[in-house]
């Protein structure tokens, strides 16, 4: 049987493009390397300034001086509230100029298996930049580098608690009396990197390694041996540390967990359940694992062992498209442009994207749980998330300035992907707007 030519980019991808076609393997590995648009995202640096002049105008409320402080606050989490809109905006362009999406989807998949916020701690507004300063830039590499930076960032930590683990026998631990926090040492073993094959033990250990990494409002990430634990700590029967205990003693256990087995296995199902089947051939997650490990933990082989095996490339549609990836292939396949996202008020933002988002079961900004989301088709297609996807749609439909006709867009939107049942549906309606509406929320179009 032969591939569908429209496969890579429904699967792989954020969808078909009027313009074009595209999606084979070559192609797919080909996208890891187009860079990402500059000046997208509001950087990190900003939102760490913002949450260190709050702190100041905290402390200057406590010390009584009250002349202006709320009215500089309040200018502060305005500002930070309005790039938040801005960057929900440039993420839905950034993912409609793609010319085929799948760079953009593993950024999406490493956010969400290095799943934080910020919501409650210092940080507002800041996992857009988490995200583009520490996760983007090494999509394509070693994993350990990938997890060095996930680890090291102050949104990680802070969302984790690990800026108030403190080793008990280190300089800070003795006169303060403080001890260690396991919240980052607990999702490191079971969310980022083994998932499985590790004890309590093992969690205390790694938290009490952990402890000299922490932040501050003024230099964001730092490693400060103050409140490291001292003295040698034994992880899976490998010591580290000494005394002091130093950073690179933190990355050489962090190196070591990238290239165990079990890690090597929980990245590849997590992957090949990400892109493929809620329930993927064991066989290429086999072959995923073995290569990650001969290859020494590098993400791009262990794409392209994905991408190379027939397991992958089954043209039966097996994942439900995640509520951004929907939005964002709806808009693609309908022709909107980046600029006209680009274009949108924040009213407008608001309206059309963050609401519609929040409704469909992925409020922009916002995690479940340091677990991330559950991508599987019960999690996403529950009867209040699809109303929500048929209103969107059938509102996007409306607006278009030039509606197409429904028998041409089918194809237009689903490529040699649509079912006749579909295109019967299409054909058979009322309206070129009910039309397009029907193809948008039909199970063939939510569908990846």
């Amino acid at each position: 049987m032969s591939r569908p030519a429209s496969l890579g980019m429904i699967r792989f991808g954020l969808g078909l493009r009027p313009e074009g076609r595209g999606g084979d393997g070559a192609a797919l590995m080909a996208d890891l390397d187009r860079a990402d648009p500059p000046g997208a995202i509001t950087p990190f640096a900003t939102r760490l300034d913002r949450a260190a002049s709050r702190a100041a105008l905290r402390r200057a409320q406590r010390e009584g001086s009250m002349v202006d402080t709320q009215d500089k606050r309040e200018a502060i989490n305005q500002a930070e509230a309005q790039d938040s809109l801005s960057d929900l905006r440039n993420t839905v362009a950034r993912g409609v100029a793609a010319p085929i999406g799948f760079r953009e989807r593993l950024a999406d998949f490493w956010a969400n298996h290095f799943s934080a916020d910020s919501r409650g701690g210092h940080f507002r507004f800041a996992r857009a930049g988490y995200i583009e300063d520490a996760l983007r830039p090494h999509l394509v590499g070693n994993f350990a580098t990938l997890l060095r930076a996930a680890v090291t960032h102050p949104v990680m930590q802070g969302y984790l608690n690990q800026n108030v683990s403190v080793g008990p026998f280190s300089l800070v631990g003795r006169r303060s009396g403080r001890g260690v926090n396991e919240n980052l040492a607990r999702e490191l073993l079971e969310l980022h990197t083994l998932g499985v094959g590790y004890s309590q033990a093992d969690v205390t250990q790694m938290a009490r390694l952990l402890t000299g990494m922490t932040f501050d409002l003024d230099q964001g990430y730092k490693f400060d041996p103050r409140i490291a634990e001292p003295g040698l700590i034994e992880i899976f029967g490998k010591r580290y540390g000494g005394r002091p205990v130093m950073e690179h003693h933190v990355f050489d256990a962090l190196d070591d967990l990238a290239l165990r087995p079990e890690t090597a296995a929980h990245l590849a199902g997590k992957l090949a359940r990400y892109f493929i089947s809620d329930s993927p051939d064991p066989q290429l997650v086999a072959h995923m694992q073995a290569s990650y490990l001969a290859s020494g933990g590098d993400l791009r082989v262990l794409y392209r062992a994905m991408l190379e095996h027939p397991a992958a490339w089954g043209p039966e549609l097996r994942k439900t498209r995640a509520p951004m990836h929907w939005m964002v292939a709806s808009l693609r396949a309908t022709g909107v442009t980046p600029d006209q996202i680009g274009a949108l008020s924040d009213r407008e933002t608001r309206r059309d994207l963050r609401a519609p988002l929040q409704a469909m079961g992925a409020a922009w900004e916002f995690v479940p749980s340091p677990a991330g989301y559950d991508d599987s088709a019960r999690a996403w297609i529950t009867a209040q998330a699809m109303a929500a996807r048929i209103t969107w749609a059938m509102g996007l439909a409306e607006r278009l300035p030039q509606t197409p006709d429904p028998r041409d867009f089918v194809t237009r939107a689903m490529g040699d992907m649509a079912s006749p049942q579909l295109a019967r549906a299409a054909g058979g309606a009322e309206t070129r707007g009910q039309g397009v509406g029907i193809i948008l929320s039909s199970p063939d179009f939510n569908r990846c």
